[in-house]
C-alpha cells in the first residue's frame, strides 16, 4: 500500500531540541583515558552525535574486569579524618569538556569508608551492581563530601560551564527497602542542599528509577514530604530521571516470545506525565529518560544469548529512530517533552578487540561504529526547526520526520520498521509531497540509507565472513568496516516543482532508514 505524507514547508511546529544526544556507561572512567574511549569521544565531537555523558560510581570504588571504574574520591586517615582526592574524576570530566561534552554528574555510590559492610547489607542489582541501601555511616561526613566535591567542580571548570551540567542523585535506588524509604529521601535532601549551597543555579534532580511505583513515592516526598534538612515541606527538583528498556536482560532466553517494542516506552512515558500532573508543586520540571536500550544487562553477549543480535544490527538503529519520532509525537500531542534520551552504551567492545559481541555499545572493535551509532549520526544532520508533517499517524511501521535549518534546505527522515517481525519482509512505497514551495523551480534530493545493504557495519562484517579483529593500524577489515559506517550519498535525484509542490517517491525495504537532504532550487 502506497502512503502519502505532506510536508508543510512553511509551517514549523517546534524546535528540534536534539534531546537524544546523550550516552553513558559504567566504564567511562578507564575507557575515557584509553584508546577505546578516546575514539568514541573524538567521534562524538566530530559527528556532533552527543552532548551529555553519564557514568556510575562517581564517589566510590568499583572494579570491573580487573579495572577500577570508581572515582575513588574519599578515604579517611588513621584518626578518621576525611581525605579528598578529586583528581581522577576531574581528569575524566576534562576529557568531556575539552570536546564540548557535558557531564551528568551522578552522586553515587557510598565510598567504602562511609559505607556499611557490603557483604552483609548489599542490595544485589539485576545488572550486577551492588550498593549499600543503609545510608552513610556518618551523615555529616557524607554532606561535607558532597559540598567539597561540588565546589571542586566549580573551581576546576568554572561556574559558567558547570551551570550547563546536570547533577543527579544516585542510580536506580528502586531496591531500597520499602520500610526504609526515608533513608533514601534523606540522601536526596542532603544532596540537593549540598549542591545548591555551592551555587543555587546548578540543576539538581533524579532519582534515576526503573520502577514507576518507586518514582511515585519519591515524587510524593519531593512535592509534599518533610525535608530532612530544612524541616519544611518539599525539596527542590529541576529534572525527573527514569530508565526504560525494551526488554529485561533476564528474559532474553525467551526470544522470540518476548520482543522489545517502542510502544512500551510511549506508554510508560505517558504514565509518568499523568503522575507528574498530580504534583503541580513541582512546576515545569524536565523529564529525562536517561537510560534506554532494546535490552538491559550491559555485559551479556550475543554468543551467550543469540537474541542479543539486535544490539549489533539495524534493529537497534531503527528502534532508536522510531522512538525519537514517537517521543516528539508525545510532545506535540500532550505537551510533554522529553528533555533527554540517553542511550546506555559507549565503546566497551572497542576495548575488548572483539567485533560485535552484542554488548550495548556504540562502537565495536577497531573503533567501528555500530548501526545504532550511525543512526545517531543521521539524526544529528537534521535541522533546527521541526516542520509539520501530515498523513498516516505516527506509531505504525512507517514514519516521516521533517526539519529545516535554512530557507532553501529541508531534511527528511523516513523509516520502515515493525519490531514484531522476526524475519523482516516486504517493501513499502512512500510518497512525500513537499508543499508551499512558492516560486522555486525544482528540488534536489540527496539520499542516505541505513538498511541491511547500506551503511550497516554489522551486515558488512557478516558478508566478510565474520572475521576476528586483529590489532594494527593497517587492518584492512577495520578500514572496510569504517568506510561502510561513513555516511555517503546513495542516490541523488532532481524533481520539477508543479503547482508550488514537489513529490518525492521513496522505496523503503523492511527495517530501513532513509535520510534525505532536499535543496530548493530557483
Amino acid at each position: 500500500m502506497e502512503r502519502v505524507y505532506h510536508v508543510h514547508t512553511k509551517t514549523t511546529i517546534g524546535k528540534n531540541s536534539r534531546f537524544w544526544r546523550a550516552a553513558g556507561s559504567d566504564d567511562l572512567y578507564w575507557l575515557t583515558l584509553e584508546s577505546a574511549g578516546q575514539q568514541m569521544l573524538d567521534r562524538m565531537q566530530q559527528k556532533d552525535s552527543c552532548q551529555f555523558l553519564r557514568n556510575h560510581y562517581t564517589l566510590n570504588s568499583r572494579v570491573i574486569y580487573g579495572r577500577q571504574v570508581g572515582g575513588e574520591v574519599y578515604t579517611e586517615d588513621e584518626f578518621g579524618n576525611p581525605q579528598y582526592d578529586f583528581s581522577r574524576i576531574n581528569q575524566i570530566y576534562k576529557e568531556f569538556v575539552s570536546r564540548g561534552l557535558k557531564p551528568i554528574v551522578e552522586y553515587d555510590y557510598l565510598p567504602p569508608a562511609l559505607s556499611y559492610q557490603l557483604d552483609e547489607h548489599a542490595a544485589k542489582r539485576d545488572e550486577g551492581m551492588s550498593a549499600s541501601d543503609l545510608g552513610p555511616k556518618d551523615w555529616g561526613k557524607w554532606a561535607d563530601l558532597l559540598k567539597a566535591f561540588t565546589q571542586n567542580l566549580v573551581d576546576t571548570f568554572g561556574l559558567k560551564e558547570v551551570r550547563t551540567w546536570y547533577f543527579e542523585v544516585w542510580n536506580e535506588p528502586d531496591h531500597w527497602p520499602k520500610e526504609d524509604l526515608s533513608t533514601f529521601f534523606r540522601i536526596y535532601d542532603t544532596f540537593v542542599d549540598a549542591v545548591t549551597s555551592v551555587d543555587d543555579q546548578l540543576r539538581v534532580g533524579g532519582p534515576a528509577t526503573f520502577s514507576t511505583s518507586f518514582l511515585r513515592d519519591f515524587l510524593h516526598h519531593v512535592a509534599k514530604g518533610k525535608n530532612h534538612i530544612t524541616g519544611k515541606t518539599g525539596t527542590r527538583i529541576d529534572f525527573v530521571s527514569h530508565h526504560i528498556y525494551g526488554l529485561s536482560g533476564g528474559w532474553v532466553h525467551e526470544h522470540p516470545l518476548v520482543q522489545p517494542t517502542v510502544q512500551r516506552f510511549v506508554q510508560e512515558v505517558l504514565w509518568i506525565q499523568r503522575l507528574l500532573k498530580q504534583y503541580p508543586e513541582l512546576g515545569d520540571v524536565e523529564f529525562h529518560l536517561n537510560e534506554w536500550g532494546v535490552c538491559s544487562n550491559y555485559y551479556r553477549t550475543a554468543a551467550e544469548y543469540p537474541a542479543l543480535e539486535y544490539r549489533n544490527s539495524e534493529f537497534s538503529a531503527l528502534f532508536f529512530a522510531k522512538l525519537v519520532h514517537l517521543l516528539y509525537a508525545v510532545e506535540d500531542a500532550f505537551q510533554f517533552p522529553t528533555s533527554m534520551l540517553l542511550y546506555w552504551g559507549f565503546s566497551f567492545e572497542t576495548s575488548t578487540n572483539e567485533y560485535f559481541r552484542g554488548n550495548r555499545d556504540l562502537l565495536t572493535a577497531g573503533g567501528v561504529p555500530k548501526p545504532i551509532q550511525t543512526a545517531h549520526e543521521m539524526l544529528s544532520l537534521m535541522g533546527d526547526h521541526r516542520m509539520k508533517v501530515t498523513g498516516p499517524k505516527p506509531g505504525g511501521s512507517i514514519g516521516v520526520m521533517a526539519t529545516s535549518s535554512e530557507n532553501d534546505r529541508i531534511e527528511l527522515l523516513a523509516y520502515h520498521f515493525n519490531e514484531l517481525q522476526d524475519v523482516p519482509t516486504g517493501t513499502e512505497t512512500v510518497r512525500i509531497r513537499l508543499d508551499e514551495l512558492g516560486s522555486a523551480q525544482r528540488v534536489k534530493a540527496t539520499m542516505y540509507r541505513l538498511d541491511r545493504d547500506h551503511h550497516n557495519t554489522y551486515r558488512a562484517w557478516e558478508r566478510l565472513g565474520k572475521p576476528k579483529h586483529v590489532s594494527g593500524e593497517t587492518n584492512e577489515t577495520v578500514a572496510l568496516l569504517k568506510a561502510e559506517g561513513e555516511l555517503t550519498a546513495d542516490s541523488v535525484i532532481e524533481i520539477a516543482i508543479d503547482g508550488w509542490a514537489a513529490e518525492l517517491p521513496l522505496t523503503l525495504p523492511a527495517h530501513s532508514l532513509c535520510f534525505v537532504v532536499v535543496e530548493i532550487l530557483y
